[in-house]
């Protein structure tokens, strides 16, 4: 993307001109992802601070340094989503670049686009870009919330309010629906308006309810969807029902009740793309794909489909509702985080290392809702199994999986939701081949017809019936199914036959 800019001097800076520009972008490490976008973030601070640069230099600047990082960006990505040996220390490094990279753009367009929206000269000048700067700024605002998302942070206010000055700028100008191609070399285009609509729909698809790999994976579904979702200033009964107020600085909201009158109000849904949920769903279930489905990758069928139906329950008309009430209620409980961990405590284990203190907001027969405080809860995420003992109680531990994670930086504090798979946990060994421990997670010691039991990811096959002793009786256990997958355990269910 070339803009004409204006004569005059130059400003001191080793991009003012297009020679010194096309060394700086041919200088770009090419085997290097992550310092390729410390050095892309060095130019963007660079362009930003140097005094001379016209806007019209600046945002044919911030546009090719825009460019330059989306190879690498990809790869950093790829690389904290999918890399299996990964450490802790390798993915917060990963997190912060790319939520970094996404938050200089993001901070220079939106910037850019205030000085252009102050001077109508400029904006007289800048006229035929002004369709892809407003895209280019509302898709990195949206990546910012995504990565946001990625560590189970709220969008910040800041990010939401810059959002709702892009776009109605971009309505001010009638430009909010007007397509552009989004990259150079990539056969996609896309409108500040659609790219503002991915962004609410994600929002209000409950992101902190799924795993990072889930929320790209959203993303992609979304984007295949876009051109079906509505927005609109007016509220349609029955057919628009989340809104937001664009000069209100905050996430998208269900429509429950009127929201306060505001010229910045806006109400949305999906739309048709409802339907199209359930066509995809079927279709993915028959071992099809089609031919139009870009998901940025290849995904196993039942990861998709998993991803679908979350979707599904949360574009509804109609909010999903909990299975169980909740009652409010102080415990402190006693965690533990991972199968080893939880089955060295159900042994007796007295051992502290590693267990964390968290402080119950409400229980129900199905979970429980926590805070978590201080520096504890580092490795929390979507799908982590975990082990809860309530403090200066019966000493019995019950299993959970994490369904619910929501950072609070500001308040240093993490809010959990854990769904459990019973009141209490038993250590058993499975026989009957290479023996190995496993929990029997059940309500009470006796067992009924069937019972699930908590193991090592991997354990479960359907052509094997394991042997087990529990309570002082032998059983046989025919497999079922899976009926819960993590990053190092399977919960499956089983029938039970009573051999002695």
């Amino acid at each position: 993307m070339v803009v004409k800019w204006l004569g005059g001097s130059k400003p001191d800076h080793p991009m003012a001109d297009e020679k010194g520009a096309r060394d700086v972008l041919a200088s770009l490490p090419k085997g290097d992802a992550a310092q390729a976008i410390v050095d892309i973030r060095h130019w963007l601070e660079s362009v930003t601070a140097t005094e001379g640069f016209k806007p019209e230099r600046r945002a044919e600047l911030f546009l090719l340094l825009d460019e330059a990082a989306q190879v690498h960006q990809r790869k950093l990505a790829r690389d904290y989503l999918v890399s299996p040996r990964a450490t802790k220390f390798q993915e917060v490094r990963l997190r912060q670049a790319l939520s970094g990279l996404w938050a200089d753009l993001a901070t220079t367009y939106a910037t850019l686009l205030e000085q252009i929206a102050a001077d109508s000269g400029t904006a007289g000048r800048l006229k035929a870009q002004l369709p892809l700067l407003c895209v280019r700024a509302v898709r990195a605002l949206a990546a910012q919330l995504k990565w946001q998302y990625m560590h189970y942070e709220p969008g910040e206010a800041a990010v939401w309010q810059a959002l709702g000055k892009v776009y109605r700028f971009a309505e001010a100008k009638k430009v909010h629906r007007e397509a552009v191609p989004l990259y150079p070399g990539v056969p996609m285009s896309s409108s500040t308006e659609r790219e503002f609509m991915k962004t609410l729909m994600l929002a209000a698809s409950s992101p902190d309810c799924l795993m990072p790999l889930d929320i790209e994976l959203a993303e992609w579904i979304i984007a295949h969807f876009s051109t079906s979702f509505l927005i609109s200033e007016v509220h349609q009964p029955q057919v628009t029902y989340n809104w937001i107020d664009l000069s209100g600085g905050a996430p998208p909201k269900r429509l429950t009740d009127a929201p306060p009158a505001s010229p910045g109000l806006r109400f949305f849904a999906p739309g048709v793309a409802n339907e199209q949920l359930d066509t995809l769903i079927g279709v993915l279930e028959k071992g099809a794909v089609p031919a139009d489905l870009n998901l940025g990758g290849t995904y196993e069928a039942a990861r998709v489909i998993a991803v679908l139906r979350h979707l599904k329950l949360y574009w509804a008309a109609t909010p999903p509702v909990r299975k169980f009430d909740r009652y409010g209620v102080k415990h402190r409980l006693t965690v533990v985080n991972g199968l080893d961990a939880i089955f060295a405590r159900v042994l007796g284990s007295s051992a502290q290392a590693g267990a964390e203190t968290w402080v119950t907001e409400n229980i129900s027969s199905g979970g429980v809702g926590a805070v978590v405080s201080g520096a504890q809860g580092d490795w929390l995420g979507i799908g982590k199994l975990v082990g809860l003992s309530v403090e200066g109680g019966s000493g019995t531990w019950s299993v959970g999986v994490v369904r619910r994670c929501h950072r609070l930086p500001q308040q240093q504090q993490v809010s959990v939701g854990v769904r459990t798979f019973a009141k209490s946990a038993y250590a058993v060994t499975l026989g009957g081949g290479v023996e190995q421990f496993a929990l029997v997670v059940a309500d009470g010691p006796a067992l009924g017809e069937e019972v699930l039991i908590c193991m090592r990811d991997g354990t479960f096959d359907k052509r094997v019936s394991p042997t087990m002793a529990h309570e002082g009786h032998k059983y046989l256990l025919i497999p079922v199914e899976v009926s819960e997958t993590g990053a190092d355990f399977e919960v499956a269910r089983y029938r039970v036959l009573q051999q002695s």
